[in-house]
């Protein structure tokens, strides 16, 4: 996917600013989620290259793909304050694992 058509499916979710979504993109990246990277330019982002899932970007989207699961989840979260995607990511996988016996 080119960048612009990139850009343009995540304005229909919001107007964020590319300078928002290329850090979303970079932080996403560090954590392992996707393959992406942003290129700058004079302290702005150039281009944006969103990349695809990687493995662990396809674990945390399992573990969260049913609504009840994803509702649990944001729930235990906001009760203890940890929302970052890491732990969001961990707190999922334990709540399967805690459903399944594990």
């Amino acid at each position: 996917m080119c960048e612009k058509d990139f850009l343009e499916y995540v304005a229909k979710y919001g107007d964020y600013s590319k300078e928002n979504v290329a850090y979303t993109v970079e932080k996403l990246n560090e954590a392992k989620f996707i393959t992406g990277n942003v290129k700058w330019a004079s302290n702005s982002p150039m281009i944006i290259f969103p990349g695809n899932l990687t493995y662990e970007g396809h674990k945390f989207l399992d573990n969260i793909r049913d609504n009840n699961v994803w509702k649990d989840v944001k729930n235990i979260a906001s009760t203890i304050g940890g929302e970052s995607l890491s732990v969001v990511s961990a707190l999922a996988a334990k709540y399967i694992s805690n459903k399944l016996g594990l």
